[in-house]
């Protein structure tokens, strides 16, 4: 069996509610400075071949094949039990595949798994740095001459490996995950409306951190469904009391917005929209650049600066 090569950011059990009679989705993507639409499978769209990929390691597909692919097994039941109405219920297993899937929209994306990489990469280089200047030193007679050669010898996949276990674990986040599953959800259905819901490459309303008591999470799971979970239950009941077609319209302007390359909706006939919307907010920042010089300090083995 073929090692999985082609791994979604944006799963094909989720694009697929945005799928038209011909079974296909809208793709609308942004590249080379132009915004154009076609219709694609949703098996055929919002994946980069090997973005998941370990290089180096003993199963360079473990991320797709033992940590994705059955995440995004789990969360596709649960988005049925959205759709569905069947919500008011959840399993602890259904809640934390559902949870977990909401963080992965956060950090699965092809720029965000560059930045994670990129930054186990320096941070691999500035502790070889530090080592080289005693290596000599510290050298054993059966060890290599060179600290690269002694690299090799032990694990040179060491940052890919390193970088594919971070993902991971801000994905499968055990502090933040519980925050979500403890958050008033509901589901609201926006057939009224003049437009549809968009997807996005950037899926995820969220304009205050979880530990704001007016956060809140908003989802669209199909063009006429918006999953929220919010700590104040009367956020939803707010949304109830919106016209339907200007809270669409908010929400799918969040959405094409904050993406990047990729919106997705049933048929082209919002493209216009997207093409004047399209990536015109700030990416959201999952590393800051003090969190990255201060790991960088410690790679080196400088003590931090209070």
């Amino acid at each position: 069996m073929n090692d999985p090569r082609r791994h979604h950011h944006n799963p094909e059990f989720y694009l697929r509610q945005w799928a038209g009679p011909d079974g296909l989705v809208c793709e609308i993507k942004k590249a080379h400075g132009k915004v154009e639409a076609r219709r694609r499978s949703p098996k055929a769209t919002g994946f980069q071949r090997d973005l998941y990929r370990t290089v180096g390691a003993a199963d360079e597909q473990h991320v797709e094949k033992n940590f994705m692919s059955p995440l995004d097994n789990d969360a596709a039941r649960a988005l049925q039990k959205i759709l569905s109405g069947d919500g008011t219920e959840w399993s602890s297993a259904e809640g934390t595949a559902w949870t977990t899937f909401i963080l992965s929209l956060f950090y699965r994306n092809p720029e965000n798994v560059t930045i994670i990489k990129d930054h186990i990469r320096d941070l691999r280089e500035q502790a070889k740095a530090a080592l080289e200047a005693n290596y000599a030193e510290r050298r054993l007679p059966t060890y290599p001459e060179t600290l690269d050669g002694y690299m090799a010898l032990t694990n040179p996949a060491a940052a890919e490996i390193g970088a594919s276990n971070i993902l991971m674990k801000a994905i499968a986040n055990p502090r933040v995950g519980p925050k979500i599953l403890h958050m008033h959800w509901t589901r609201h259905v926006l057939n009224n409306s003049k437009f549809q819901l968009l997807t996005s490459d950037r899926p995820i309303i969220m304009p205050w951190g979880l530990g704001d008591p007016r956060a809140y999470i908003a989802l669209p799971v199909s063009p006429t469904v918006l999953f929220v979970a919010a700590h104040d239950p009367a956020f939803a009941r707010s949304l109830a009391g919106l016209k339907q077609t200007e809270l669409v319209w908010v929400l799918n302007s969040e959405v094409v917005c904050q993406a990047r390359k990729f919106v997705w909706a049933t048929d082209d006939s919002q493209l216009e929209f997207v093409r004047r919307h399209i990536g015109t907010a700030p990416d959201r920042t999952i590393i800051t650049e003090a969190q990255k010089q201060e790991s960088l300090a410690a790679a080196r083995g400088e003590s931090s600066r209070m």
